[in-house]
C-alpha cells in the first residue's frame, strides 16, 4: 500500500546551494536560509538536480549535502518534509545504492530522474520499477524531457500521459514533479494521477498553479517566493478569499515581470543574483556555471528595486527588502 503524504500541500521550494569564494559549499549560510525560511512558514524543502547544483557535485559531496539538510531540518524543525535528490547520470543499480545509503538520514521522499537516452517506453518504465522495488524511500518522479537516443528529431522525448501513469501508480511512487510546460497535457495529466501521488507543479509560479490546483494539483514549485517567502503564504489566503484584484496585481506586476527577466538571463545564475541582492548568500558559482557579471548584476538589482515599489504601490506591501540571516 501507497504511503500517503497529505502534507505536500502548497508550496515547495528548491534548494539553492550557496557556496563559497572557493567553491567549497556554503553550509553555514544553507543552514541560516533554511531557518529564515522555515520561520517564514515554509514546511516543504526540495533538494533539486539544477537548482541545487547537483551536477557540480562529486557523489560524496551529494550524499553530504543530501545527509546534512536532512539531519539539521530533523533535529532543528521536526515538521518539515524534505525532498532529496542526487545527480543525473548513472545505473538503475547504482541510483538504488545511492538512494539506500541515505534511508536513515532523515530523507523523506526521494526524487529520481532517468540518467540514460530514451529508447522505448518498455525501458524507462524498467527504470522505475526497479528502482521501486529496491528502494528503501519513498520516491519522487521529476518528469524531464529525455534526451532522444535515436539520433533524430527532436532531440527530447517528452512523457507521454500512459507511460507516466504506469510509472505513478507504482507503489513506491507518492509524487511528481511535473515540468512538461505543456497546459493540455498537464490537465490531463491532473486528472489522471490527482488521486495517485501527490502533484508538485513546475513552471508558471502561483499564477498557474492557482488554476490547475481547480483540477486537484496539490503543489507548486516556487520561483520569485524564494526572494520572500512571505508572498507565498499571502497568495494562498488571497486565492482562498476569491481576491481577484490580488490577484491580477501579483500576475502582471510581479510574476509576469520577474519570469520575463529570468528568460532574458537564464533561470538558475539569475536567481542566484537574486538571492544575492536580498540578502540571503553570495552568487558564486563552480565552473562551467559562471555568476553573472557586474553589469547583468546591476541590472538585476534595479529590477529588484522596481519590484519593490511596485509592490508597496500595488500590493500595500514590503516585500522583496535585503533580509540579514
Amino acid at each position: 500500500m501507497k504511503k500517503i503524504f497529505s502534507n505536500i500541500s502548497g508550496p515547495v521550494f528548491s534548494i539553492i546551494t550557496p557556496f563559497l569564494k572557493n567553491g567549497n559549499i556554503d553550509y553555514q549560510t544553507l543552514f541560516k536560509n533554511l531557518k529564515y525560511y522555515y520561520r517564514c512558514n515554509v514546511r516543504i524543502f526540495y533538494l533539486m538536480l539544477y537548482n541545487s547544483r547537483l551536477g557540480l557535485m562529486s557523489d560524496k559531496e551529494i550524499h553530504q549535502l543530501n545527509f546534512k539538510i536532512a539531519n539539521y531540518l530533523k533535529k532543528n524543525f521536526a515538521d518539515t518534509l524534505f525532498i532529496g535528490a542526487e545527480r543525473f547520470e548513472g545505473s538503475s543499480k547504482e541510483t538504488i545504492v545511492r538512494i539506500n545509503n541515505l534511508a536513515k538520514s532523515g530523507v523523506d521522499i526521494f526524487s529520481v530522474i532517468l540518467g540514460e537516452k530514451y529508447y522505448n517506453d518498455k525501458q524507462v518504465l524498467s527504470h522505475f520499477k526497479y528502482l521501486n522495488d529496491h528502494s528503501k524511500l519513498p520516491l519522487l518522479l521529476h518528469l524531464q524531457m529525455m534526451m532522444n537516443g535515436h539520433g533524430t528529431k527532436p532531440p527530447v522525448v517528452d512523457y507521454n500521459l500512459a507511460l507516466t501513469d504506469k510509472i505513478c501508480s507504482l507503489n513506491n511512487f507518492v509524487s511528481i514533479k511535473e515540468d512538461a510546460k505543456k497546459y493540455n497535457f498537464t490537465i490531463k495529466l491532473i486528472k489522471k494521477i490527482k488521486n495517485k501521488v501527490k502533484i508538485i507543479r513546475a513552471g508558471g509560479g502561483m499564477s498557474a498553479w492557482s488554476k490547475f490546483s481547480k483540477l486537484g494539483c496539490h503543489s507548486w514549485l516556487v520561483g520569485i517566493e524564494l526572494i520572500d517567502p512571505r508572498l507565498a503564504f499571502d497568495f494562498l489566503k488571497k486565492l482562498e478569499q476569491k481576491d481577484k484584484k490580488f490577484l491580477k496585481i501579483l500576475k502582471e506586476k510581479i510574476e509576469k515581470p520577474f519570469f520575463e527577466k529570468a528568460n532574458i538571463y537564464g533561470w538558475h545564475t539569475f536567481i542566484k543574483s537574486c538571492l544575492e541582492i536580498c540578502g540571503f548568500m553570495k552568487s558564486y558559482e563552480r565552473l562551467p556555471l559562471t555568476k553573472l557579471n557586474s553589469k547583468h548584476h546591476r541590472e538585476i538589482n534595479q529590477f529588484i528595486n522596481q519590484l519593490r515599489k511596485n509592490s508597496k504601490k500595488y500590493l500595500k506591501k514590503d516585500y522583496f527588502k535585503k533580509i540579514k540571516i
